[in-house]
Order: C-alpha cells, then sequence, then structure tokens
C-alpha cells in the first residue's frame, strides 16, 4: 500500500470519527502515527486540511474538499479490489448503531453475512437512544422518524408494526379494556424518561397515560410487560414470540396504531461508501423484517423500535 493511499485512507477516517485516537485504536496504530500520517498529507498537497485544538477536530475548507476525493479513491481501491478477489476483499470492521428490538433481529441473522463476507467484524451499539454519528463513532446508524442531521446518506429502511400487550394475569387482575379511553384507567408501561411526556397516539386519539413504571429501553418496558406491571405499547417483532407463546395478549387488536419509519443513515458521500459498509448496508436492508400486515398511512416519531 502506499504511503499517499495509506494517508488518504487514514484522513478520510479522521474526517468521519473527528477523533486521532479513536482512529488510531481502530487501526492498532498510535496516536503518533495517525497524527504524522496526516502531516505528511498535508505537507503532500500544501495546506492545511484539519483544525486542531485540545477540545475538537475540524475539517478546513481544504479538508473538505478533499474528502470528497479520498473517499472516492478508498472505495474506488476496494471496489477493484472486491471485483478481482471476490468477497475475500471485504474485510475489517463495520460499526452501526441500532435499536434494541432490531439490534436483536439482527443479531440472529448475522451469521448469514459473516459466512458470506469472513473478514467482515460487526459491532453493534445497541441503545434506542442514540448520540449523534460523529459522537458515537458509527459506520452506520438506525433511526425512528427523522434520519440524524449530520447524515450524508439516508436509505429508508421500512415501518414497523406496533401492538398494544399485556400479560394474561394483568387483563385477569384488571379486566380487559374496551376502547382507547379505557387505557386511562389502566397501568400503562410506557416508554421514556424524565419530563418526556408519556402520550400514546391510538385511533387518532392522543391519550396522556400513567403507570407505575416507565424507562428509555425497550427491552425493559418489554420485562416489564411480562411481569405483569401493566400495558405497554412495543415493536410486533419485539413481542411476537411472547404473543404465540400466550405469555403476552394483544390489547385492542383492532386499533389503529401508526408504524414506526426506520431508516438507516450513514456520513459517507455517494461515492465513497467502503465496501464493507455497503455490504452491511446490504444486509440491514435485506434482513429488516416484513411487514406482518400493512400499516397505516401515517408514520409515527417514537423514539426506539
Amino acid at each position: 500500500m502506499s504511503d499517499l493511499f495509506q494517508n488518504l485512507q487514514t484522513f478520510a477516517r479522521v474526517a468521519e470519527r473527528l477523533s486521532f485516537t479513536a482512529v488510531a485504536e481502530e487501526s492498532h496504530a498510535s496516536h503518533t502515527t495517525i497524527a504524522r500520517r496526516i502531516d505528511q498529507l498535508e505537507e503532500h498537497f500544501g495546506v492545511c486540511l484539519i483544525n486542531r485544538s485540545t477540545r475538537r477536530l475540524a475539517l478546513t475548507p481544504e479538508g473538505e474538499r478533499l474528502l470528497d476525493h479520498a473517499q472516492r479513491v478508498v472505495a474506488d481501491i476496494a471496489n477493484v479490489e472486491a471485483d478481482l478477489a471476490g468477497s475475500t476483499a471485504i474485510r475489517g470492521v463495520v460499526r452501526v448503531g441500532v435499536t434494541t428490538a432490531l439490534g436483536l433481529h439482527y443479531t440472529d441473522r448475522l451469521a448469514h453475512l459473516i459466512d458470506r463476507y469472513p473478514g467482515l467484524r460487526v459491532e453493534f451499539a445497541v441503545a434506542d437512544w442514540q448520540d449523534s454519528l460523529i459522537e458515537s463513532g458509527v459506520d452506520l446508524a438506525l433511526r425512528v422518524g427523522d434520519p440524524a442531521p449530520e447524515a450524508l446518506g439516508v436509505e429508508p429502511l421500512g415501518l414497523i408494526e406496533r401492538r398494544l400487550v399485556a400479560s394474561p394475569a394483568y387483563l385477569a387482575r384488571r379486566g380487559v379494556p374496551a376502547g382507547v379511553r379505557d387505557l386511562l384507567h389502566h397501568d400503562c408501561i410506557t416508554y421514556g424518561y424524565g419530563t418526556m411526556p408519556a402520550v400514546w397516539d391510538i385511533d387518532g386519539d392522543t391519550q396522556r397515560v400513567r403507570g407505575p413504571f416507565r424507562a428509555n429501553s425497550s427491552e425493559a418496558v418489554h420485562r416489564a410487560a411480562l411481569g405483569g406491571l401493566g400495558i405497554a405499547l412495543l415493536p410486533h417483532i419485539q413481542v411476537a414470540p411472547a404473543i404465540a407463546a400466550g405469555r403476552l395478549a394483544i390489547v385492542l387488536p383492532g386499533a389503529v396504531i401508526s408504524p414506526l419509519a426506520l431508516s438507516v443513515g450513514h456520513r459517507f458521500r455517494a461515492m465513497g461508501v467502503p465496501q464493507r459498509v455497503r455490504a452491511v448496508l446490504e444486509f440491514l436492508k435485506d434482513e429488516f423484517p416484513a411487514a406482518d400486515r400493512p400499516g397505516p398511512s401515517r408514520t409515527a416519531h417514537a423514539p426506539h423500535a
């Protein structure tokens, strides 16, 4: 690998992470080595590419212009390698920010991806509340509703249906709601934290529900529903096994509940998406759960899936 190409590759990664330390760790190189490669690149082109301070890194206007070219060069070389060497050329680490329910869904299917690309390593950052692409250092980020504002590329994945569910024990103890308004008299396990209001939009009727427990983790809400704590509103893919096993029952099965619109974003230019990242992106699209029934026309911007 030529020094210039290696330096361009390092520059592209530093521009994406905005951290010498993070790139050094993922490259198994020293901080000094990464900084020296950027110095060499700046000397080669005769311009300052990155403004460095004790608090943060920022690309200069010249750095922004070079980034387009650097990502394109890196992607072109990767495409050539993949074309000549087949799937064995797709290797390296891809970091993905995923929500809890979809993270578990994709984890069950990762073996198919790794079997196809044995040189690939995938790391999931599983959290219902995602940081920015820059702060979290991920290559791809799944989002509910609006994509991350710093995303340069966004591709829709699809819709995730949601269900109102409760344990049979809870329903036997408190009764089965006959309509949306009845939810006001039930213990509702909600998703959120702090001052976020607990609001459910069902059948076009917005209800501010209450209950003894809420959490900023959909899996915690799921476990609370299984434990008989109350009624929860959760992604269907998360509760389907418990419904099939009789551990959870659907509440108000005829209700219209807006699905969650999912997309995946990244910070690569259109022609600069690395082959390793593109392989995982295609996996996320191909393995996205098929809709179990046609969804309503409205889409929700709730923060979890």
